[in-house]
């Protein structure tokens, strides 16, 4: 009987070990405020949200000032938003921010320095400006402390009320953005390998000084106003002189000022990835990227000219809406193996330079293997006439091509595709997707604008004798798509996999009325 008392009294214990909870369980154990600091801390870094991590603050003794040596803090405004959408949420949220971060630089026991520090801050759905200047004056703070606490990582997205960035009543030079600065930053930046800013549309003064970031890698600048001169002080803000290791950089939603002729040049030794989206009202871009292997430019609007030194490239996007002068100063770009151009197929009689750039770029890049065309027929006032027919040079290393037709217009598609199609005599995959941006009409308006009695594509030759895999997708069903795709198709002999085939046999039993021809 004293041995199974013993073993009993054994198997209630090792019950009791393995019990989980604050002061309950099985045996009232908590064994995670049992765990090592070190474990408790890595817990808690991998928490997502720093409103969680403070409150354990509150569990125990054990817990009490823990959360102030993890080495991540992550804040989000969007649970504070749900909980309320007045200013008084916003006010809140910024009063819990800055007393963390005070508390956390502040604490009885030695704090570790934070590693990652990201910071979400959007107000864009308020319907008045009023936070504006107070949350301008929060965003600047964070940089600051950022700076002050050799911050590894550091992301913050400020997101101000779109009502007081786009009032239509008010012309766009007569907006007074709110300033932030980088200029009054201690050189303190020995430590900081990340840094992304979405700044909401303020003004963002650079450094007039040399400022280094000597262990910058990951370099972000997001929905920001650069003030007159600013192109000539972010050129030397992303140099290898004062960024000596850096290997990716992103700008996007940039706006310069139109009052000066803005050249942006960026000669960066170590630069692997480079994406410039939605640039405006800058005008001249120069890129000296020795080691440079990613190249995305899209939406620049005012782009006039570009040169580019990238021996190494291997993926170029170069989306465009407007002729350039391209200056290619090395080696033709004949390592780019993936390549995405816009063209346009149809355009006014006096928009036949809208193909400059991108011929250009397919001229420069004859090696390229993954070709990737977004063919666009833009919506005119006026008569369309063929602007590509005759343009596109050859491309035999060609074996992956694929082409997004965006239609505006109940235009032919067909002659496009065809070109790129005859200068591409080695194919293997071929991917076609069509996107209508047309709301469809009565029957009566159907006609295409172009001829549409005469395929016009039919008058091209080309082979695909190597074509293995086709792929067809957003098709409509109309008989113009029906009779392309089997020319298509007739011209592969050794096609092995057609894909989305129920699609397009769905699409073409539908037969929707308002269907808007192909070709």
């Amino acid at each position: 009987m004293g041995v199974r008392s013993r073993r009993s009294n054994s198997k209630r214990r090792r019950a009791a070990t393995v019990s989980i909870g604050d002061s309950g369980g099985v045996g009232g154990v908590d064994l995670i405020s049992g765990l090592n600091d070190d474990l408790l801390l890595r817990i808690l870094y991998l928490v997502p949200d720093a409103e969680n991590v403070v409150r354990t603050h509150a569990l125990s003794r054990r817990w009490r000032g823990l959360w102030t040596g993890v080495a991540a803090l992550r804040f989000d405004f969007s649970s504070w938003r749900k909980i309320c959408r007045s200013d008084a949420a916003a006010e809140r949220y910024i009063a819990f921010v800055n007393g963390a971060l005070a508390l956390r630089a502040t604490a009885a026991k030695e704090p570790a320095f934070v590693e990652d520090l990201a910071i979400s801050f959007d107000i864009s759905e308020q319907e008045t400006g009023q936070l504006v200047p107070l949350s301008v004056e929060a965003a600047q703070g964070w940089i600051r402390y950022a700076v002050q606490h050799a911050v590894k990582s550091f992301i913050l997205k400020l997101m101000l009320p779109w009502q007081w960035r786009f009032d239509l009543d008010r012309d766009d030079n007569d907006i007074e953005h709110p300033v932030m600065t980088l200029d009054e930053m201690d050189n303190n930046f020995a430590k900081m390998e990340t840094m992304h800013l979405r700044l909401g549309g303020a003004e963002l003064r650079l450094p007039c000084s040399t400022v280094v970031f000597p262990s910058l890698i990951d370099l972000s600048l997001e929905d920001i106003e650069v003030p007159a001169g600013g192109g000539y002080l972010l050129s030397r803000l992303v140099s290898s002189a004062c960024c000596p290791r850096l290997h990716k950089l992103r700008l996007r939603q940039l706006s310069f000022d139109l009052s000066t002729i803005e050249v942006l040049r960026i000669e960066a030794d170590t630069l692997l990835e480079l994406s410039l989206e939605s640039m405006f009202k800058l005008q001249f871009l120069e890129l000296r990227t020795p080691s440079l292997q990613v190249l995305h430019i899209e939406d620049s609007f005012d782009l006039n000219g570009f040169t580019v030194s990238a021996p190494r490239l291997e993926n170029l996007r170069f989306c465009v809406q407007q002729p350039l002068h391209i200056d290619d100063v090395h080696g033709q770009l004949s390592s780019v193996g993936t390549l995405k151009i816009q063209m346009f197929s149809h355009g006014e009689t006096d928009a036949e330079d809208r193909n400059d750039a991108g011929i250009h770029v397919l001229q420069c890049c004859r090696l390229t293997r993954c070709l990737e065309v977004s063919f666009e027929i833009p919506k005119t006032k006026y008569q369309t006439v063929d602007i590509i027919k005759g343009r596109i040079p050859l491309l035999p290393h060609v074996t992956h091509l694929a082409v997004d037709i965006k239609l505006w217009e109940r235009h032919s598609a067909g002659p496009g595709v065809a070109c790129l199609l005859a200068q591409c005599s080695n194919i293997k995959y071929l991917r076609l997707q069509v996107c209508y941006i047309i709301k469809k009409k009565n029957q009566s308006e159907l006609d295409l604008l172009c001829d549409n009695n005469s395929c016009h594509w039919r008058s091209h030759e080309f082979s695909l004798d190597h074509l293995e895999k086709v792929e067809f997708k957003e098709l409509m069903g109309t008989d113009c798509e029906f009779q392309f795709i089997q020319f298509i198709l007739t011209k592969a002999t050794g096609i092995r996999k057609v894909g989305g085939p129920g699609a397009i046999r769905r699409s073409w039993q539908l037969r929707p009325i308002a269907a808007i021809p192909v070709c």
